[in-house]
């Protein structure tokens, strides 16, 4: 099937949204942990010891300050993830592996390993600038290799790549690292959602399955960082993915939600009250004028607004600052719900939330 996405990948690559990457660019290496050579780590260990390389205690003295996340490569163990954070994504993990290493990093490491190889799916997807949901997923490679899943944190799933396949070139330090283009590397991870080879925790209580919330999820965030629109999209995966399935998804799709919890946000709020028309990003301005804010999603013929408060709102001044809004607000006629990771895994309590809101007469039903 021909690709049909270069002319998108183009787009993104001239700027077209706050995400700017292209073919022959740099990786953005802020808060990128790049991976370290075990041979060189080994050799500073044993010179610290001074013990020779192959020593058992060497390899000890690295363990106890590095991870290991490739065969030929460590990280500073300080810069991993939370062991709990570890242990709760594997549990959607379709073979329960744990990785402690970001999905970038792994990618820089199997890469630098393997120069024939392209990054593929979520490893692309990270390497790319889109990290969302992708630090519990398998290193993706293609390459002139048989097809075979990640047995351990240690391995890349691999598979065949065709002669045909477009790749970019990302620069990183003296690296060229191969990686797949936008647009295929957009199809490839939902292919991934879709067919349940990768998953990520989804509450209960929404119409939608599972796949389809984390498939949403995924368009969604591509939309926003590339400003990319449905016809973009419909465009650029056209022959990638089913043509009815991906019509569905981008009905439920929008280019305005800043993070996946404001897409599961909308998706709620879109099935408890159907009957009004939600709006995201919605700016609203003082009486002189200024901007007072910006509502994540809004019903602006009822004034009825959602936020969605992430964990910098837990901040004293952030506190401040958001009840100043939310009484501003209301003193213009506004009325709403500030929403919490909490509360998006209570689907029906928050379901009861918002027809009180758009129905103040339910409250005393």
């Amino acid at each position: 099937m021909q690709y049909r996405g270069t002319d998108i990948d183009q787009l993104i690559a001239e700027g077209n949204g706050r995400l700017v990457i292209k073919d022959g660019g740099s990786i953005d290496n802020r808060g990128l942990t790049v991976p370290t050579r075990l041979t060189e780590v080994r050799l500073k260990a044993a010179a610290h010891l001074n013990l020779p390389p192959e020593h058992p205690a060497v390899m000890a003295e690295v363990r106890r300050h590095y991870h290991q996340l490739s065969p030929e490569h460590v990280v500073a163990g300080n810069t991993i993830r939370p062991a709990a954070l570890v242990a709760y994504t594997a549990r959607d993990h379709p073979r329960r592996l744990h990785y402690a290493a970001g999905a970038a990093s792994r990618a820089i490491a199997h890469l630098i390993e393997r120069p024939q190889a392209t990054a593929s799916r979520f490893s692309a997807a990270a390497l790319l600038g889109i990290g969302d949901f992708a630090d519990a997923a398998d290193t993706a490679l293609l390459g002139p290799y048989s097809r075979h899943l990640a047995g351990s944190v240690l391995e890349p799933s691999v598979r065949r790549k065709a002669r045909d396949l477009p790749s970019w070139t990302l620069h990183l330090g003296e690296h060229e690292l191969q990686v797949t283009p936008p647009m295929l590397t957009l199809a490839h991870c939902l292919r991934a959602v879709l067919n349940g080879e990768h998953a990520w925790r989804t509450p209960r209580g929404l119409p939608h399955a599972d796949a389809t919330i984390r498939a949403v999820q995924l368009l969604d965030r591509y939309r926003r960082e590339f400003r990319l629109s449905e016809k973009h999209l419909a465009t650029g995966l056209r022959g990638l993915i089913n043509h009815r399935t991906l019509h569905r998804l981008l009905r439920l799709s929008d280019g305005g939600s800043d993070s996946p919890p404001e897409s599961l946000m909308r998706l709620i709020v879109r099935h408890a009250a159907p009957e009004l028309e939600w709006r995201s990003q919605v700016p609203v301005h003082a009486a002189d004028g200024t901007l007072l804010t910006v509502l994540d999603l809004a019903a602006i013929t009822r004034r009825h607004y959602l936020y969605y408060d992430g964990d910098h709102h837990l901040d004293r001044e952030q506190r401040d600052e958001d009840s100043l809004i939310t009484a501003q607000l209301h003193a213009s006629g506004w009325t709403g719900i500030r929403v919490t990771a909490g509360m998006l895994e209570g689907v029906h309590m928050l379901n009861a939330h918002l027809r009180v809101l758009v129905t103040p007469e339910s409250r005393a039903a």
